[in-house]
């Protein structure tokens, strides 16, 4: 067959690949809930669930994935917003979590076979720097610079 080769086929819609990816998840985060919204661009999956932060309050986090970038979550967190409350969240983006740099080698950032237990033990390591950058104005471990993002390098780099 000659022309595009086809769509790679998001893990979002194997379901058997779903389940596996979600199942660590889902026995260890028994608040972890699931919908879909219809959005104009497309269905986004979303994942809603509390997670501890070791010596800091409680967060509740929204993951979501668009079906255009299935491999590249969104992630919002309740509690503190702004600048003041961590110098690595896209304030332009509705507080979004910045927990990877885009250009990150695969090793460095989440991948979808990962699965979502990885995802959320990311998050949980993300949000407590930010809770201790905000006791102690020191962010623990390496980081770039927002600054140094230009819209290219933020848009969502497929894995290879």
């Amino acid at each position: 067959m000659v022309g595009r080769p086809p769509r790679p086929r998001s893990w979002l819609e194997d379901f058997p690949r779903r389940a596996r990816l979600e199942a660590g998840a889902r026995a260890a985060y028994p608040t972890l809930r699931y919908h879909r919204r219809q959005l104009k661009q497309g269905p986004v999956d979303i994942y809603n669930v509390d997670l501890e932060i070791p010596g800091y309050e409680q967060r509740h986090v929204t993951v979501e994935f668009s079906r255009r970038f299935w491999w590249s979550p969104h992630v919002y967190a309740d509690g503190p917003a702004g600048r003041d409350a961590s110098p690595h969240r896209f304030p332009e983006r509705g507080g979004r979590l910045c927990i990877w740099y885009p250009s990150d080698p695969p090793e460095r950032r989440w991948e979808p076979n990962d699965g979502l237990l990885v995802l959320f033990g990311m998050i949980a390591e993300h949000l407590f720097k930010e809770a201790w950058w905000r006791e102690h104005g020191e962010w623990l471990g390496e980081e770039y610079s927002h600054d140094e993002l230009t819209n290219e390098d933020a848009m969502e780099k497929r894995p290879s």
